[in-house]
């Protein structure tokens, strides 16, 4: 893992007895959109926050191209472009100064940052309004264009559609896609499940601040549970698959959960008076949900 952008290892944070993450380890590779995934709460902006030395942890390593965060966190967040969660600029800037004020803290123009706005629609009084006046979602859009402007070979990304219509959430995807193809990394963190599914090339899944899944969207997918509706042209008393679980009835309508090789169950089915069934690949939200729902 030498080359991997980031390293974290056994990664641990506590709040006095609250626990923020235990035991997190994963590595982000060069190029690759990294999908951080959980609902609000699961540990992500914490572990977001110690990626960028924000917050210490209470054990554990994190290694950001190849140094210890802690080390040289400032060098580190100079080859990064951060968008935080809650992104609260200062409001007594115009949109126009804030973009100055962080070209200047960059030490470099922006020529990229014209041709971003242009993309995410920002017209010349929304660049001369203060930011407190602004709306939610174009505060967010110019939360993009600061962690864009200056092309960070990494860029984090906490929750970044936030707030945007669908219009701009397709400009963004089209954005980070861009961004792949030029070989940079990208770490984003979210709670939308299309989000992550449309354009991560891997997943790591946080429950309760444990790491309970870490794949490819693919290999995730595959492994997981399916859906089975079937629908018979006469109830039976008894409807059993093998390797499938049922969890609902109605009628001539069944509903199984199946884990595995469908082929464990098309005997059984073939001797069924099957009227129609659906079968569809599982979405992330399916797999997503094994590990949230209550059995």
């Amino acid at each position: 893992m030498g080359s991997s952008v980031i390293v974290v290892e056994n990664l641990t944070k506590y709040y006095g007895k609250a626990r923020g993450v235990e035991s997190i380890g994963f590595a982000v590779e060069p190029g690759e959109v990294f999908g951080f995934l959980g609902p609000n709460g699961a540990g992500k902006t914490t572990t977001i926050r110690i990626l960028l030395d924000l917050v210490r942890p209470t054990s554990g390593t994190v290694s950001v191209f190849g140094t210890r965060v802690a080390k040289d966190s400032l060098g580190i967040r100079r080859r990064c472009g951060y968008l935080p969660g809650d992104f609260s600029p200062y409001g007594q800037f115009t949109a126009d100064e804030f973009l100055r004020f962080a070209s200047h803290l960059r030490k470099r123009d922006a020529p990229v940052a014209k041709s971003l706005l242009d993309r995410f629609g920002f017209s010349k009084p929304d660049l001369s309004r203060k930011i407190k006046h602004l709306s939610h979602g174009t505060r967010q859009k110019l939360g993009i264009v600061q962690a864009f402007f200056h092309e960070p070979e990494l860029l984090i990304l906490d929750e970044p559609t936030n707030g945007l219509d669908p219009l701009m959430q397709q400009e963004f995807y089209r954005l980070l896609g861009e961004t792949k193809r030029e070989g940079r990394t990208v770490f984003l963190s979210s709670h939308i499940l299309p989000e992550v599914e449309r354009v991560c090339d891997r997943v790591a899944i946080v429950r309760g601040g444990m790491l309970v899944a870490l794949e490819t969207l693919e290999a995730l997918t595959r492994k997981r549970y399916r859906r089975l509706t079937l629908r018979l042209r006469e109830p039976l008393e008894m409807v059993e698959l093998a390797g499938a679980e049922l969890v609902r009835t109605d009628g001539v309508d069944y509903e199984f959960l199946v884990k595995g090789d469908p082929g464990a169950f098309l005997g059984d089915l073939a001797r069924l008076p099957v009227e129609d069934f659906v079968f569809p690949e599982p979405d992330l939200e399916e797999v997503f949900m094994t590990y949230y729902r209550e059995r």
